[in-house]
């Protein structure tokens, strides 16, 4: 077994009040962990590393009634939702810096370290099956938009000025659901023969005007120069009908599954 700094602890009973809050899993660096110096999801406490199994799990250790016990009340709250999605975001991303890990997802949260490792155990072969797919791997987000002119519709006459936005949105939204054309599927299936994986875009971004289509790619890092290649190559061919829209490298949040949940 890889060797292990003193700031690696094994899983054990938790404080009364106290819970887990977990941001990755990584597998065992042959050093000592790594030092991560992002604040946790609270603001307060620090982010550290917990042997389980062979595998590290990130935690930060967090209040139970506002993490647990009162979870979806609180991501009710936008403001406190948005700062504490930010947070999350940057431990992850401090994690997954040194070292591969598996994100959690948002608001993954374990009564107690023996519960932790639990989880952990039952997914052992699952968790082996996901580091494969993602070693020296980055995520890439990709959105394709139209940029020729929209033709202009007029507005119907509205009687008050939040009935005029309604419909002044609802003309920018797309008119029902059309078939991709051969250019943009062409490009699709170039980037997927590159990439490990694929993930279709979720419907939160589908309503952005002029989105044709989005999705993320799993891409390992010594392909990187062919995904500039294939995008610069259609960028170039679309320059006055399409833009292409790329974001990363991120962990690979679309390519976890439920082997960390």
């Amino acid at each position: 077994m890889a060797s292990t700094s003193k700031s690696v602890k094994r899983a054990k009973a938790s404080a009364p009040g106290r819970a887990l809050y977990l941001y990755a899993i990584s597998q065992m660096p042959k050093l000592a962990a790594p030092p991560v110096g992002a604040v946790g999801i609270d603001g307060l406490a620090s982010v550290e590393a917990l042997l389980c199994e062979n595998y590290l799990c990130w935690i930060s250790r967090v209040s139970k009634d506002d993490f647990a016990d009162r979870l979806a009340e609180q991501m009710q709250d936008l403001e406190w939702l948005a700062t504490a999605g930010l947070r999350h975001q940057r431990a992850v991303a401090a994690i997954t810096k040194h070292v591969t890990s598996l994100p959690a997802r948002f608001g993954t949260v374990f009564l107690s370290e023996d519960s932790l490792a639990q989880h952990v155990k039952e997914r052992r072969s699952v968790l082996r099956a996901a580091f494969e797919l993602v070693a020296d791997a980055d995520e890439w987000g990709i959105k394709i938009f139209a940029t020729a002119s929209p033709v202009s519709r007029p507005l119907a006459k509205a009687a008050t000025g939040s009935e005029y936005l309604k419909r002044k949105a609802q003309l920018l939204q797309p008119r029902g659901k059309k078939k991709l054309d051969e250019e943009v599927r062409d490009f699709v299936a170039a980037l997927t023969r590159l990439a490990v994986a694929t993930s279709p875009g979720g419907k939160a971004s589908a309503g952005q005007p002029g989105l044709l289509w989005h999705g993320s790619f799993l891409v390992r890092r010594e392909d990187r120069k062919k995904l500039d290649a294939a995008l610069k190559k259609y960028a170039t061919r679309w320059k006055d009908t399409r833009r292409i829209d790329c974001s990363g490298p991120w962990p690979p949040y679309s390519f976890v599954g439920d082997n960390v949940r």
